[in-house]
């Protein structure tokens, strides 16, 4: 706490979770952690880790200290001390070896056998986040999302920044087909990690469904069976090797609109205007992960640049940065050049505006350059020359 009021977040990270490894239940540590996450994106950008000192490992015998035994006993137990499960070194030993037989069925795809062993661990340790997101790796394997996502509730009650269950209760929630729910995780994920490509692509995709049910509601909703692969994310708690096990499921397939084997798409998505940040987050990175130009153009040629600043809110990046910019210059600023100087204007009062700046390349400060030389070239009514070049001193640094 110390390191974080001298705005030391790199070193104040380090303790924090050193904290969390001797007891991962402390709520202010994991507050403090996804505070101090979100800062150092801030200021290191997407390679911020890479910044970090080495997180010290804490010896097993010290977070025996924090060890509760499961709540709950019952009822024939009250009373009797004997039969209280207090633990002990011979619980270390057996939690130890429950975890790494549970990791082994992972890795030899025998699901069922490993979720007994997960299971016998949160009899002994019940505050393990590793455990509940391994077991929700398996009850994702086996089809089984209602009880997944439980686990991954449980996981992120222990942790709320842990980025590996927030990723698989996405997972879940697409399998339940609560498609909304799975985007808000998405977006929780890659707000801890903007790297995470699994969690884009799925984000693309869970978008795609919605636009797919919003129009064919009039449809039949019978279910299609399609294959999927569940892909993990390397980050947060010790989990078993990924298994990149195809699992067979209708569960995961947006309702038909057809008699096909599956959901056709014809490589664009359904962009309509946002009514808020959430859905303009939304679409902005479904079209950034595609890099999709002619779409971001679209969204822009209906969105009211006055608004632009409200739906970026605090999620302005790099990537969807660059790909407004290319928007304006490549499909818009030959059509309407008036919206092309509203939308920069605009843009220019985003928060992380001035951080965006600094963190673009030089042919992408080449590209800004020749989009304002293309707006003083066009002649407007509703700019001037001197309009223009004072809007382009905004985004030279």
């Amino acid at each position: 706490m110390a390191y974080e009021t001298l705005e030391q977040y790199q070193k104040a990270y380090v303790d924090y979770k050193t904290v969390l490894q001797i007891d991962c239940g402390i709520q202010i540590a994991n507050d403090s952690i996804n505070r101090i996450t979100r800062i150092l994106m801030d200021l290191d950008g997407p390679s911020w880790r890479e910044k970090l000192s080495p997180i010290p490992s804490v010896p097993t015998s010290v977070q025996l200290r924090a060890w509760r035994p499961t709540a709950g006993m019952p009822p024939d137990q009250v009373g009797d001390s004997s039969n209280h499960h207090q633990p002990g070194t011979t619980d270390e030993k057996m939690f130890k070896t429950l975890k790494e037989e549970g990791n082994q069925c992972v890795k030899d795809k025998n699901y069922k056998d490993a979720l007994s062993k997960y299971s016998e661990c949160l009899k002994i340790n019940n505050k393990e986040c590793a455990i509940y997101t391994n077991r929700a790796l398996c009850y994702l394997k086996l089809c089984r999302f209602e009880e997944a996502k439980q686990d991954c509730d449980q996981a992120l009650q222990i942790d709320n920044g842990n980025v590996k269950a927030c990723y698989r209760r996405a997972l879940a929630h697409k399998g339940l087909k609560n498609y909304q729910e799975s985007l808000n995780d998405l977006n929780k994920v890659l707000l801890l990690d903007s790297d995470i490509v699994e969690a884009k692509m799925e984000l693309e995709e869970v978008t795609r469904f919605l636009s797919i049910k919003d129009n064919t509601a009039s449809f039949s909703k019978e279910k299609e069976r399609r294959k999927i692969e569940i892909q993990e994310v390397n980050e947060g708690c010790e989990e078993p090797e990924r298994a990149s096990e195809e699992v067979s499921t209708g569960c995961l397939a947006p309702e038909k609109g057809n008699t096909s084997n599956g959901p056709e798409y014809s490589g664009k998505l359904l962009v309509t205007k946002p009514n808020n940040a959430y859905e303009f987050g939304q679409v902005i990175n479904a079209l950034s992960t595609r890099k999709d130009k002619r779409a971001c153009a679209h969204l822009l040629a209906i969105t009211e640049p006055k608004d632009l600043p409200m739906l970026l809110s605090n999620k302005l990046e790099g990537d969807v940065f660059l790909l407004l910019i290319q928007a304006l210059k490549i499909n818009l600023i030959d059509k309407d050049p008036s919206l092309v100087y509203q939308h920069l204007l605009y843009l220019s009062k985003a928060e992380r505006f001035k951080m965006m700046l600094t963190l673009i390349s030089k042919d992408q400060k080449e590209q800004i350059e020749q989009l304002f030389d293309d707006l003083s070239d066009t002649p407007s009514k509703h700019f001037t020359l001197e309009d223009a070049q004072a809007l382009k001193r905004q985004y030279e640094l």
